[in-house]
């Protein structure tokens, strides 16, 4: 089967407003975010964002980036800031993505937006949690910003939507928390993980959380909970 990474679509963007505009208190985005699809490639299939594949280092160190607000610059340069946290703290940088993107430069590098994909919900907002995690992490590459692109899934017969847009032969991200202590989300999680890695075929995997059985710890980083001191996903 060829995958139609290379087969992409025009982005039709017609607005009379100048792109100086576009900043910091700039607080209406339009519909579906067309705004920040500007420039950004999207799959002929399923009209997915095009994510580009990054190859970087390891990174030493990984924290979430909604506790890094008040950190110093130096102290951003060497890490890379995660979005593997509850939804919550991820909406206000779809909501104003504008705004933080000269404060995200600032760091060595960060993972994707990681909103959920749970096997409880219905279809259509799986893919639009899928969505909005491609289309974010293309606009943070397009604005300059070094990201780790970040794969998620759910039930693995679809496994090949939730791939599509995301890069092949690149370093990612993948998450486990919230799934190891059940069964049929560990055997779920890790059915699409291998699905994932035939399709994507990365280089290395930054894991955050703890190693489910199975998996291949040869081309991966672990790291632990950073939100463990925490309530789960804050």
């Amino acid at each position: 089967m060829i995958y139609p990474y290379q087969k992409v679509i025009p982005f039709e963007y017609v607005d009379s407003m100048d792109d100086q505009l576009l900043k910091e208190d700039h607080k209406t985005l339009g519909t579906l975010h067309s705004t920040i699809c500007k420039g950004i490639e999207f799959t002929s299939k399923n009209q997915f964002p095009i994510v580009r594949p990054i190859v970087t280092e390891v990174p030493k160190n990984i924290c979430s980036v909604h506790r890094l607000h008040r950190k110093p610059e130096s102290f951003l340069n060497n890490l890379c800031g995660h979005f593997f946290t509850n939804d919550n703290n991820i909406e206000p940088f779809w909501n104003y993505p504008y705004r933080y993107l000269s404060w995200l430069r600032k760091f060595d590098c960060i993972t994707s937006t990681d909103f959920s994909i749970y096997t409880n919900m219905v279809q259509i907002q799986k893919l639009w949690n899928s969505f909005r995690n491609k289309l974010m992490t293309a606009f943070f590459q397009r604005n300059g910003i070094s990201v780790i692109p970040a794969p998620s899934w759910a039930d693995s017969p679809d496994i090949e939507m939730f791939m599509e847009g995301w890069p092949k032969n690149s370093v990612i991200a993948i998450n486990s928390t919230g799934i190891g202590r059940d069964k049929r989300c560990r055997y779920i999680w890790l059915d699409g993980y291998n699905a994932m890695l035939d399709i994507l075929k990365p280089l290395h995997i930054i894991r955050y959380g703890a190693y489910i059985e199975g998996e291949n710890k040869e081309i991966s980083t672990y790291y632990i909970n950073d939100n463990k001191n925490y309530s789960y996903g804050s």
